[in-house]
C-alpha cells in the first residue's frame, strides 16, 4: 500500500543490554531525519484507506508525528531495530489507538509501514510475521506513570487484552520496504470494536537471521499517550517506560507512536452514523457498474466522493461542495476497473467514512 505524502529517515538508536527487570535505559541518540509535508486532512490526497492516525486524527488517536512531521526507523545497538526484532529479543511491539467517541467500528485491515528488513542467513520460505488486532482495556499493560521507578509489577496501564480477535501473516519474502510504500493485510474475519483497539506484530516466527524494521514518528509526537507497547516475555509494558531513564520519572524515552494502522469499514447495524454519514455500495461485488448510495446526517458541507485502489492511486474524484441532509445515489462506471478490491470515501464537513469494495469480471 503505498503512502503518497510521507518521506523516509532513518535514526540510529543505541540502548542498555536486557536487564532483569526489562528496561532498556536509553543511550544518547544519534539521528538523521528527513521532515515531510504534511496537509490538512481535508486536502489531503489519498493515499490509503486509513482512519487511525493519518486521515481520521479527530475521532482516534494518537496522531502520527503530530509535532515533529517525521518519520523514523530506530536501529538497535548490536543489531536489529527497536520496533521489530533486534538482538536482545524484542520481537512483539503493538500500537493502541483511543476511540475517543467510543464508536462502533468494524476493522477490516491493517497497514504497517516496514521501513527496512534483512536477511543474514538463507532464511526460509515459512519466515513470517504475524499482525493481529485485540481490543485495549484498563490494566493489562506496566508504566512508570511518571512515578520515577521502572514499574514491571502493578497493572496500571491500558494494553492489549486477552486472546487476538483475528490475525493475518506476511512472510518475509512479501514485506515491501521500497521507498514509502504500506503493506496492506486484510484480517480473514473483520471484527468489531466498541472501545479502544490496538494492532501488534510478532516477529518471533521469523527464520532465523531475518530482520524487520518497522518505521515510528518522533519522540515527543505521541504526547505522553501511551500506546505504544512491547511485549516482554508474558508483560505488555509501554515503550515509552521500557527505554526511558527511571531517574527522569521514566517518561519521554520513546514517547512515540508506531507505524500500524487500522483500516475501519463501517459502524455497526445499531449505529449506523460514522462521521455524520451512512455509506453503501451495491451490488457488491461489481462488475460494469457499481451503484454508491450515502446519506447524510445533517446539512454539510465539503462534500466529495473519492474512489481509489490499494495502492492509494485515485480513480476518479466527484466533488459536491454542499449539500442538504438527506439519501444520495452516484453511479460508477467499473467496467474498466481490473478486478480486485476498491475503496470508496466520502467527504463531508472535514471528516471523511471509507470503505470496500470487489470489482469481478
Amino acid at each position: 500500500m503505498k503512502k503518497t505524502y510521507l518521506l523516509f529517515s532513518a535514526l540510529l538508536f543505541s540502548t542498555a543490554a536486557f536487564s532483569q527487570n526489562n528496561n532498556f535505559q536509553s543511550k544518547p541518540f544519534i539521528e538523521s531525519t528527513k521532515v515531510f509535508s504534511k496537509t490538512n486532512s481535508s486536502d489531503r490526497t489519498i493515499g490509503n484507506p486509513d482512519t487511525t492516525g493519518f486521515v481520521n486524527f479527530t475521532d482516534f488517536l494518537p496522531q502520527f508525528a503530530s509535532i515533529s512531521q517525521t518519520a523514523i526507523i530506530y536501529g538497535y545497538s548490536g543489531g536489529g531495530y527497536v520496533f521489530g526484532n533486534n538482538k536482545d529479543g524484542l520481537k512483539i511491539c503493538g500500537q493502541g489507538y483511543q476511540n475517543i467517541n467510543a464508536t462502533p467500528v468494524k476493522i477490516i485491515a491493517a497497514l504497517v509501514w516496514f521501513g527496512a528488513k534483512q536477511r543474514d542467513l538463507q532464511g526460509g520460505a515459512a519466515s513470517k510475521v504475524v499482525v493481529s488486532l485485540f481490543d485495549m482495556v484498563a490494566n493489562k499493560a506496566y508504566n512508570t506513570d511518571g512515578s520515577g521507578a521502572f514499574n514491571n509489577t502493578t497493572l496500571n496501564a491500558p494494553g492489549p487484552s486477552g486472546l487476538a480477535k483475528s490475525s493475518v501473516e506476511l512472510l518475509w519474502d512479501d514485506i515491501d520496504t521500497v521507498g514509502n510504500n504500506m503493506n496492506y493485510l486484510v484480517f480473514p474475519t473483520a471484527s468489531y470494536c466498541l472501545g479502544d483497539f490496538a494492532i501488534t506484530v510478532d516477529a518471533s516466527t521469523l527464520t532465523a537471521g531475518d530482520t524487520v524494521g518497522i518505521v515510528s514518528d518522533n519522540i515527543g509526537d505521541a504526547q505522553e499517550l501511551d500506546y505504544a507497547f512491547h511485549k516482554i516475555g508474558t508483560k505488555w509494558i509501554v515503550t515509552d517506560q521500557a527505554f526511558s531513564v527511571a531517574a527522569n520519572g521514566g517518561t519521554g524515552g520513546l514517547d512515540l507512536s508506531i507505524a500500524i494502522f487500522a483500516v475501519l469499514a463501517d459502524a455497526t447495524g445499531v449505529n449506523e452514523y460514522f462521521n455524520g454519514m451512512k455509506l453503501n455500495t451495491y451490488p457488491n461485488p461489481a462488475n460494469k457498474t457499481a451503484t454508491i448510495e450515502y446519506t447524510l446526517e445533517k446539512n454539510s458541507n465539503k462534500v466529495g466522493l473519492i474512489i481509489f485502489d490499494k495502492a492509494g492511486h485515485k480513480l476518479t474524484e466527484r466533488v459536491y461542495h454542499s449539500q442538504a441532509a438527506g439519501n444520495y445515489k452516484v453511479e460508477v462506471e467499473t467496467a474498466n476497473f481490473a478486478a480486485g478490491t476498491y475503496f470508496y470515501q466520502l467527504n463531508a464537513n472535514g471528516q471523511n467514512f471509507t470503505k470496500q469494495f470487489v470489482v469481478t469480471h
